[in-house]
């Protein structure tokens, strides 16, 4: 556990009645120091390993096999073992979409940037479309996605890039969810609401066909997405 002098917690005690106007317990205060510093730690930690493998990549410039479980493709964000990855100079990837990227069936871009591309998930989440609806779209030709294959073959994942569907899909930062606050118990709390909480969704992407296939419906006083009939 992290250690924190009395000085240490006091100061961050009276930063955080600041930001917050209100008092903060010495318990609080002293949670909240030991996680902010963790994080701090963690995130120097990683800093320092990712500048070892960018010096490694001087002498390996195509790249290298990293030591160690749990680091996940930043294409797909599936875990990866030590014999299953691959860090070049676009980060970490399972074999599976590296080889993708070295048949130029997508390009290696995508995985510093997610902002030129959405995910699967990324369209269930911000416009409702689940993955039997998606294929269907795919199929249909409605979407124009880049198929990442399995090595017998199979469908690994869909990529869908912004510059392959410009008439379609607007820009990423256009339906970016939003940090909403709201007060409950005397409290200041913060929730995440999705971009159509906030504006006419069909007159924010006016001019982009995805609302032809698009409908709203009105459920439990929440907006929701949902494929057009």
């Amino acid at each position: 556990m992290v250690q924190l002098s009395d000085e240490s917690i006091q100061k961050f005690k009276d930063l955080m009645e600041e930001k917050s106007g209100k008092e903060v317990t010495w318990a609080e205060a002293a949670e909240g120091g030991r996680n902010l510093v963790g994080l701090f730690d963690v995130l120097y930690k990683c800093e320092m390993e990712h500048r070892r493998w960018d010096k490694r990549l001087v002498t390996e410039p195509k790249g290298f096999a990293l030591e160690g479980t749990g680091r996940n493709c930043a294409v797909c964000g599936d875990s990866t073992r030590e014999d299953t990855n691959w860090y070049d100079k676009w980060g970490i990837k399972c074999l599976t979409c590296q080889r993708a990227i070295d048949k130029k069936i997508i390009p290696g871009s995508i995985a510093r940037n997610q902002d030129n591309r959405y995910s699967p998930y990324d369209l269930e989440n911000r416009f409702g479309i689940k993955k039997p609806t998606l294929r269907k779209m795919i199929k249909e030709g409605i979407i124009k996605a880049r198929i990442v294959p399995t090595e017998s073959g199979h469908i690994h994942y869909y990529i869908i890039l912004v510059k392959d569907n410009k008439e379609l899909l607007p820009p990423k930062k256009m339906t970016e969810s939003q940090v909403y606050p709201f007060e409950k118990d005397g409290k200041t709390w913060h929730r995440v609401e999705p971009w159509y909480r906030f504006v006419d969704p069909f007159a924010h992407l006016k001019g982009y066909k995805i609302m032809d296939y698009l409908k709203f419906v009105e459920k439990e006083s929440a907006w929701n997405l949902s494929r057009g009939v």
